[in-house]
Order: C-alpha cells, then structure tokens, then sequence
C-alpha cells in the first residue's frame, strides 16, 4: 500500500510538471526589423503573454557587436485591446515604469505592469546603430534576432525584415538557423519572412540575410570590410543545408520509427492487461448444484465473514462491524436499551465460550475501551474520536478486529489464488518502464505521444497489483452465499416464509445487514405481517420493538447503532488521513542547424 502512495505521488508529480498552469505563457512574438540605407537597424518586438498572475515583464537585448541601443521605447496594454500606454524609464518601481540595465551590451528591461487572468501584449521599439555589415560584394545581416535565453516557451515567432529598398529577388539570399522546424520565404524584392512554431528555452532563430549592398546608399563607405565574402559564405550555407536536411531525414526515420515503437508498446500493453486478467482475475467456473436459491445458511460463516464473502472484498467494513454487532445482540452477548434520549449498548452476562476470537474482541473493545466495562453510549462513541491519538487507537482496534476476521477466513480455506509470477513480473516491469522511461523516448523521437506510455504505465502497476481471484474452494463458497442472498430477497414470497418463526427471522435478519439486503427483508416482512389473517402463524407477527427487526422497523436505535458504526469508522480515517497530509508546495525553405555566427543569443525574456 505505501509503494502505491508513492507512486501516485511521483505521478501526481510528473503531471503537476508535464500539464500544471504556469504563472504565464508566451503565445506569439512578432518581430519587425527595418533595415535602413546607413545601416542601421529599426526593431519592433511585439509579444503576447497569457498570464496568470504576474507583477511585471523582464526583456534582455543583446546589442554586443551591433553598436549601441538608441531609441528604446516600451509600451503595454492596459487593458486588452483598448491601445498602449507608453512606460516611462525609472528608479522607483510602479505600475506603467520600467528599469534599464546594460553589461557588455546586454540591455536588460524590468517592466512593472501587474496582471492577473488576462492577455496582455507588450511592446520594445529600438534602433542597433550596426545592424548591417557591408563586404566590398554583399550586405549581410547575420544576427540571431530571438535569443535562447527566454524562461519559457513561445507557441509562434515570426520575424518580416524589410530592406530599404525593392531589389530583384535573385538577389536575396536568406538563410536560417535553429529548430529545423523553421521556415523562411522571400516574399518579394524587399520582405523576407522567417516563422517558427514551438519555440522552446535554450533555442535561438539566427538571421543570416545577404543583399545587394548598393541600396545601403547612407553606408559609411569607411566601414565597408576590404573583402568578398558572398562565395565563401554560400559555401558554407550549402554544406550547413546539406546537414540540417541529413538531420530532417533522420528526424523523419526516428518520427516513424517512433510511431511504430509506440504502437507496439500499446499492443503490448493491451496483451498484458489481458494477460494478467486471464492469470489473476478471470474467476473460476463453479458449477451450482443449488438451484436459483439456497433456502438455509450455507455454512457456519459468522455474519461477518459471509458479508466480506459475498463483497468479494479482503477485509470486512463497517457494514459488517455493524452486523456483527447486531449478531451480539441477537445471541444476547449485548442487550440494546434507550434512556433519556440515548441508545446504550450493555453487556450481559451470557457467557462467552461459543464466541469467535474475533467476537470476543469486539465486545471488549466496545464496553472495555469504548465504554465503562458494562456499557457504552453509542452517541458518544464518534463524538469521543477528537484527536489525533484517539483517532488512531480507534483504527487499530478497527484494523486489527479487521485482520481477525481475515485470518478466520483463512482457517476456512476463504483464501485468494497466488499470483502468477511470469504475468505479475511483466507487468510491473512494463509499469515501471513506461513510467520511467515514456518522457526520454519522447524527446529521443521527438514527439509527445510517449507520454501516453507514462499514463499507461502508472495504470499498470495498480492494476497488477491489484488483481486477485478467489480460490476455487472461496468461489464455491462465495455461489453458495450468493444463492442465499437471493433466497433472502425473494424470501416473503416464497411459501416457508409464512411459517418461520421470529427467530429465525431475527436470524436470517442479521446476514441480510451483512449481505447489504436488509431493507428487502423488511419489506419482505412487512408483507408476511399484512397477510395474518389468512392462517398465517402468530410467531411470525409477534414482533416486539425489543427485536432487532422491531428496533430496524419500529425504532430509532437500529438507525443509530448503523449511524455510529459508519461515522466512527469514517472520522476516524478522516482524522488519521488529515493528520498524516504534508503540504508541499539562401531562397527560402526551412532552417539549417548550426549557426552562421551571428550575434544576439543573449535576448530573451519571462516574467516576475
């Protein structure tokens, strides 16, 4: 039982990581970048957060090798969709301010804008004084314009770079570098558009744009570098393509690879299930020479033992703690009285040699421990379990009568089959590394449909743990059992029932409880009673309220012995339970790998 627990931890845990609500999320980033004739570079970064609860933005540009940052301007919404307010550069942190840092030409933005619940967009206008490098052939902007340092993924980047001027389109090479997922279009003679999908921290989207540099007209002509570049960069984006679509082809075979392996990791799964079904839960096949009913008691089973029977649970429950009680008064081990309001359980001197070990046990945990050693208030009995230490020793009393219950069982021969080794072993192994190992294939294919092999995996190892057939010689008694409780449900209508005695009414009454068809029975009774005058016998309807049938039919004392078992039991677990809790707390296409070299992979961004 403790191994489940932590194992429904570790997955609470794991699901808590995999699926828990952040305090934000990144949707989009929109970047446009204007190139101008001198060079120099106007940048317009627009992102949008889904926030839960934040007090602001951080916003890191990484200018080093581009001159210096001039122009920065930052605005925020207010309030979604009804324009931007301009934040203004300060010291003291309040709503609408921000701060700026520099070091080694890292410029970091702290923007106060508290938000809760709501999309807000942000936007960072500046101008990098040397966007632009400029070769005795070629122009080139080679820059990585979303850096890998953001603190959290973004679901959509996409970045439009506009040259001062239209050229012909032959002319542009634009080259990307990052996730091979990325893609590039050269949308006209002056536009080139880069998206990527799915961003995630740590990653970078790298510019390497080429274009005639006769449109730069405001150049410095004593900046130009006194060397051709165009070939020898060509060169090395072609051998950088040739890699990343290498990479996109083994990408394609571990994607399919992967869906087969996942498809084979289900079957399998399935197997198992049916597999460990058939070894350890299939039940037996057990022939019923009874009939629809089995008109006695079956065996000499206490109330006790034939209600966990017929339950096919382990361990009996407060409804046969309740009967077994009942069973006592009926033996007249206990007698049942009200006084003043108060329903009180007092033992009687009846001598106990023909008590169960567990009977025993329970009169001396109820009027010993319980009670006074002749008697016990049956009110007082939950209201008593208020702490933590009386709590517990109400469990253990309840465990332990639990576990002699059980054990008397066992004498019986009421036991379970053992577990089939080969089918118990394959599936907590299986279990085990699908749960372990579902997030690492996951990112060695890379596709998140391995996660479903953790769920599967989590639900393996309860379900073999937990599958459990009776014995042959258990399923045999348990077809015995069952026949009776049919026998006592459809009891008032048959002929023998209009001449049993009360006692044996008072009897049958107390397996009813056990067996969970009490109420049946007294309906079944009350419709004997309504039959004495046509000859039935007067024992039958000579109920007293000092019955166990009278007090259920008649009185309030059966409701409150039922009611005080059941809250005891429950407020005792729910005590132990709350007790033992711990709060934690070049002409388009796709992206190549590598990088070009460009600058910038400081930027990035998150919240506070």
């Amino acid at each position: 039982m403790k191994v489940m627990k932590k194992i429904a931890l570790i997955f609470i845990l794991l699901c808590t990581v995999i699926f828990g609500r952040t305090a934000y999320r990144i949707e989009t980033l929109d970047i446009t970048a204007d190139i101008q004739k001198d060079g120099s570079m106007n940048v317009e970064e627009r992102v949008l957060y889904n926030i839960g609860d934040i007090n602001g933005i951080f916003y890191n540009i990484d200018a080093l090798g581009y001159g210096k940052l001039k122009n920065l301007e930052v605005f925020y919404e207010e309030d979604r969709g009804k324009g931007f307010e301009k934040a203004i550069e300060s010291n003291y942190p309040d709503r609408g301010t921000y701060t700026l840092g520099e070091n080694e030409g890292l410029y970091k933005i702290k923007l106060y804008a508290p938000a809760r619940n709501e999309d807000k967009e942000f936007i960072f206008r500046y101008t990098l004084t040397r966007g632009v490098t400029v070769y005795k052939d070629i122009a080139q902007l080679n820059r990585k314009m979303v850096g890998k340092d953001w603190d959290v993924g973004i679901e959509h980047i996409k970045l439009t770079i506009n040259l001062p001027e239209s050229v012909p389109k032959k002319e542009i090479y634009a080259f990307g570098h990052g996730p091979l997922t990325g893609n590039i279009e050269i949308k006209d003679g002056r536009t080139i558009i880069y998206t990527l999908d799915n961003y995630k921290p740590g990653e970078f989207l790298e510019v390497n744009l080429l274009f005639p540099k006769n449109i730069l007209t405001d150049f410095n002509p004593f900046m130009v570098k006194n060397e051709k570049v165009l070939n020898k960069i060509l060169a090395s984006e072609k051998r950088l393509a040739q890699e990343a679509n290498e990479q996109r082809q083994n990408a394609i075979m571990r994607l399919f690879a992967g869906r087969i392996v996942f498809a084979i990791g289900v079957l399998w799964w399935i197997f198992l299930v049916i597999y460990i079904y058939i070894k350890n839960s299939k039940r037996h096949k057990v022939e019923n020479p009874y009939g629809e009913y089995f008109r006695d008691l079956p065996d000499d089973y206490s109330p006790a033992i034939a209600g966990t029977l017929v339950s096919r649970k382990m361990y009996p429950e407060s409804q046969e703690l309740f009967a077994s009680i009942l069973d006592l008064i009926r033996k007249k081990d206990l007698v049942l009285v009200e006084q003043n309001g108060k329903t009180i359980l007092k033992l009687q001197d009846n001598g106990d040699g023909d008590l169960k070990d567990y009977e025993k046990f329970l009169l001396d945990w109820y009027i010993k421990e319980l009670g006074n050693g002749k008697e016990v208030v049956l009110e007082d009995i939950d209201r008593n379990i208020n702490t933590k230490t009386k709590a517990r020793m109400f469990n253990n009393n309840y465990e332990r009568w639990q576990t002699m219950v059980y054990t008397a069982m066992l004498s019986k021969n009421l036991r379970n089959d053992k577990r089939d080794k080969i089918s118990t072993s394959l599936g907590m192994i299986t279990g085990m590394g699908y749960f372990m190992g579902g997030m690492p294939l996951s990112a060695y294919f890379g596709t998140p449909i391995f996660v479903v092999l953790v769920i599967l995996g989590f639900i393996l190892l309860p379900y073999t743990l937990s599958r459990k057939r009776f014995s042959l010689e258990k399923e045999k008694a348990y077809a015995r059992w069952k026949a009776f409780k049919k026998f006592l449900v459809d009891y008032s209508n048959l002929e023998e029932a209009k001449l049993a005695s009360i006692q044996l009414w008072e009897h049958y009454f107390v397996y009813a409880v056990a067996l969970g068809v009490a109420d049946k029975v007294a309906k079944g009774y009350k419709k004997i009673m309504s039959q004495k005058g046509e000859g039935v016998d007067s024992n039958v309807v000579g109920l007293t309220t000092s019955s166990i049938m009278g007090m259920y039919m008649y009185g309030n004392m059966f409701n409150n012995i039922q009611q005080s078992t059941e809250r005891a039991v429950r407020r005792s677990l729910e005590s132990i339970a709350k007790s033992n809790a711990s709060s934690p707390m070049g002409s388009g296409g796709g992206f190549s790998g590598g990088s070009s070299g460009g600058g910038g992979g400081r930027g990035g961004g998150g919240a506070f």
